[in-house]
């Protein structure tokens, strides 16, 4: 496995290859104290995980997953924001655009290397450092961190929450009933309901549709 780090202070990124090091499956190690010059750099081809750091002087965090997701997708580069910043909206953005995980800077050498195995396995599933999650009890992160729906999918959950057929669905979204079938089968085991009640109880749960009522 490649590993680069980019982060402004060197100290820090020094400490953390010299860390990283010690495990076998870790075959190479790059720093980039510029985000900039991990672009232009040939290892960026060649990196299979990437920890960036948040809050650098050219480029942030977001700017770096952003740039990173025009050039490959989410499955070929793996990337973890190893970060001070705990801002909700900031970390729901991060995950919406394509992180695999995050991380708060006190986290220990120990769950780093799980939150690396884990995104090194997993495609549909985003790491949330344990710390960050007890910050994050009372505001919850979006459906892109905590189901991973794709357009499509939250395409027909909005149209599943407000009432309508899959013969209905079919027709605005242009698709044959089975190929809406087939979503719908997918989106129920993402969110882990079996009824199409439950599933639009959880949508509301976890702030993804909200109802109207009338007076």
């Amino acid at each position: 496995m490649n590993i680069s780090i980019i982060d402004d202070h060197k100290l820090v990124s020094q400490l953390l290859k010299l860390s990283l090091s010690q495990f076998d499956f870790i075959e190479a190690i790059n720093i980039f104290s510029d985000p900039e010059k991990f672009f232009e750099h040939p290892d960026f081809w060649g990196t299979d995980i990437l920890i960036t750091d948040m809050l650098m002087p050219k480029m942030n965090g977001v700017d770096v997953v952003n740039k990173c997701r025009e050039l490959q997708s989410k499955d070929k580069l793996k990337i973890l924001v190893l970060s001070t910043v705990d801002d909700v909206t900031i970390i729901n953005d991060t995950f919406t655009i394509g992180a695999n995980g995050y991380l708060g800077k006190d986290v220990s050498i120990k769950e780093l290397i799980k939150a690396i195995k884990f995104v090194d396995k997993e495609i549909n599933r985003s790491y949330l450092g344990e710390g960050l999650k007890k910050i994050l009890t009372e505001y919850p992160l979006s459906d892109s961190f905590k189901f991973n729906l794709s357009p499509r999918e939250k395409q027909l959950l909005k149209n599943v929450c407000v009432g309508k057929t899959a013969k209905e669905i079919s027709s605005e979204l242009d698709l044959s009933i089975n190929t809406i079938q087939s979503y719908m089968k997918k989106l129920m085991k993402k969110m882990e309901v079996k009824r199409t009640p439950d599933l639009i109880l959880k949508a509301i749960k976890y702030g993804m549709y909200q109802p109207h009522y009338v007076a």
